[in-house]
């Protein structure tokens, strides 16, 4: 994937491996993070050097989209955003700079000086051309560059200890969902949670973007992408991105790297390509190959085009919609997160004959430096399972490169009740309109029950009813519930069904561990027919409305003070385990394992 970001993009992207157990246990997660955390802050700042600046008309002044930009002595060109603003890596060193834009006479600067630190500030101002008069050659002017305010201060100070992430598990699918979704609505000033489409399975590929002005991409400030478990079971990268996600929400407008670094970068962080792929993983697994392709069996690293070999396998939905990203916004750098190993790989992955082995790209030198930034400040020793590494730089026969990681270029991995809904076993294509309304339903009958009034619900809201839950996912969206709000929820089970599946309850309240026999109790129960599910979804888009919006939303937070609401999402989830979706009319599943009608089994 990443020669496919730089060959097709305007992307410079490297791929880490990031530890040798591909899935390690949750116990070493915090390690990985102390092990990590400064490199992966430091390669986001590598997208801030270089030269920058702007391709303007020089009568309007208005940018220029998608004019090229070439750097003399490397084969390789760049194009202008939407403003003309743009981003072109560089080591330091004295280059000559040209812009071409179509109906404009070609400009070129020389001796360009770009030092350590900040983009040095160029900007070119092309003349449009006029049909009776064609340029004989490129307009040519020179200046010893001007380096630019410098956008990131120096490293915070001593004295300031900057806040840490303490959410150290492993996040399976539904665990993610909620993490993610919480981040969005406690920090909505510098968060936007979208989706790039749906993997084989129809889960969310989801992108958390943290920037000052979300949602929009400000002219002249360079957009950055990090891609974790792009193979299934190599999950550290997933969880790193979690943590940089708490990390930099909770550290913005309190630790000057930070808040710098937010307010001068657009960042992009997908924890998962292959959410598919990670719920077939195992914890503790260091070198199987257990859930590292996609739902249909195929590696996502080798699906995307390949500038010398043509690639046979059929297209992705989970390439597709990441091809699509790096098309629709102007990303200059990206990392691919990976593991099962330690190394930095850059491109290019092979040679015109196909084979895997030293293959200089034209910027690879640029390349070197951004991978060095990220090794030098890799923690020396863990104790997550890998040795020390060493610090001095040796050349080996293929061109590689060893400083703390291994830098090589190619790589090949080692790698109330209610009948919900007009059918019972609904398409989840049906799920969302019929339920918003009648999940609003739930909610007014909360606030009626209460006395409260004056609830609307936003439609911001985005409630997560675009598939149904397994047993499997059920449980671990509930444990998710506990994890991320254990002040207001409490999980117990009622038994076991007779195929011995746990028949969950999730109590909500501002006390949830302490009896209070005068607060007034309400309950929810829904799947007693496992074929009839919609009530199951709406009791769980339910318990995280209401997790959501505690201490947020007056209305829920007096529900939640006022009141123990019990959720009994699934009360015959056998039966539901054999229901299938979309057969409207099929009594499969409607009873339990038994046989039994549990609506009509209570005396």
């Amino acid at each position: 994937m990443q020669d496919y970001n730089y060959v097709w993009a305007n992307c410079f992207e490297i791929t880490l491996e990031l530890s040798c157990c591909k899935y390690p246990p949750a116990s070493q997660l915090r390690q990985e993070w102390e092990n990590n955390r400064e490199s992966l802050i430091t390669l986001i700042e590598k997208v801030h050097i270089g030269i920058k600046g702007f391709v303007k008309d020089s009568v309007t002044g208005a940018g220029l989209e998608n004019a090229t930009i070439s750097v003399a002595g490397i084969n390789h060109n760049i194009t202008t955003g939407r403003f003309g603003d743009f981003h072109r890596l560089l080591i330091p060193g004295i280059y000559n700079l040209t812009a071409v834009s179509t109906g404009y006479a070609p400009l070129t600067i020389n001796n360009i000086m770009v030092k350590e630190g900040p983009a040095t500030e160029t900007d070119f101002s092309l003349r449009p051309t006029v049909t009776s008069v064609i340029p004989d050659s490129t307009e040519t002017v020179s200046t010893p560059g001007t380096v630019a305010i410098p956008n990131i201060p120096p490293g915070t100070s001593s004295s300031h200890q900057p806040i840490q992430p303490k959410d150290f598990h492993h996040h399976h699918f539904p665990d993610m969902e909620i993490f993610l979704r919480r981040f969005a609505n406690e920090y909505p000033n510098i968060t936007r949670l979208y989706s790039l489409g749906k993997s084989v399975e129809s889960r969310e590929l989801y992108v958390m973007e943290i920037s000052d002005n979300p949602g929009v991409h400000e002219p002249g400030e360079p957009e950055f992408k990090y891609i974790g478990n792009m193979h299934g079971n190599e999950v550290v990268g997933r969880e790193l991105l979690l943590n940089l996600i708490e990390y930099l929400c909770k550290n913005f407008g309190t630790d000057p790297e930070v808040t710098d670094l937010v307010r001068s970068t657009r960042i992009h962080l997908m924890p998962s390509m292959n959410p598919d792929g990670y719920e077939k993983s195992q914890e503790g697994d260091s070198i199987s190959v257990v859930g590292r392709n996609n739902s249909n069996n195929f590696d996502l690293n080798r699906n995307f085009p390949d500038q010398f070999v043509p690639i046979t396998d059929p297209t992705q939905p989970e390439t597709i919609a990441v091809m699509s990203w790096v098309k629709a916004y102007p990303f200059v750098l990206s990392a691919n997160l990976h593991g099962g190993s330690l190394v930095v790989n850059y491109p290019f992955d092979d040679n015109e004959q196909g084979v895997a082995t030293y293959s200089k790209s034209p910027d690879d030198a640029v390349f070197q430096q951004i991978a060095l930034s990220y090794s030098k400040n890799i923690r020396e020793t863990s104790t997550s399972g890998y040795n020390p590494v060493t610090k001095n730089v040796t050349v080996r026969s293929e061109g590689a490169i060893q400083v703390n990681f291994t830098l090589v270029r190619s790589s090949t991995d080692a790698n109330n009740e209610s009948e919900k809904g007009k059918g019972e076993s609904a398409s989840t294509d049906d799920a969302s309109d019929p339920t918003t309304k009648e999940f609003e339903a739930l909610i007014k009958h909360l606030s009626a029950e209460n006395g409260l009034e004056g609830f609307m619900l936003s439609s911001s809201s985005d409630l997560a009813l675009y598939r149904y839950h397994s047993y499997k996912d059920l449980s671990e969206f509930l444990r998710g519930l506990v994890m991320n709000y254990p002040h207001i929820t409490n999980l117990t089970t009622l038994g076991q069904s007779a195929e011995y599946r746990h028949i969950w309850s999730l109590e909500i309240s501002n006390k949830p561990n302490i009896s209070e026999p005068e607060e007034p109790k309400i309950r929810f129960v829904a799947g007693i027919h496992g074929n009839a599910p919609v009530g199951t979804e709406l009791l769980l888009a339910l318990a995280e409305f209401l997790c959501l919006n505690y201490k947020k939303n007056p209305v829920v937070t007096q529900l939640v003070d006022r009141t123990r609401i019990v959720i009994v999402p699934s009360l015959n989830p056998d039966g539901r385990e054999r229901a299938q979706e979309k057969e409207c009319t099929s009594k499969t599943g409607q009873t339990n394992a038994r046989g039994k009608d549990l609506d009509t089994d209570f005396t």
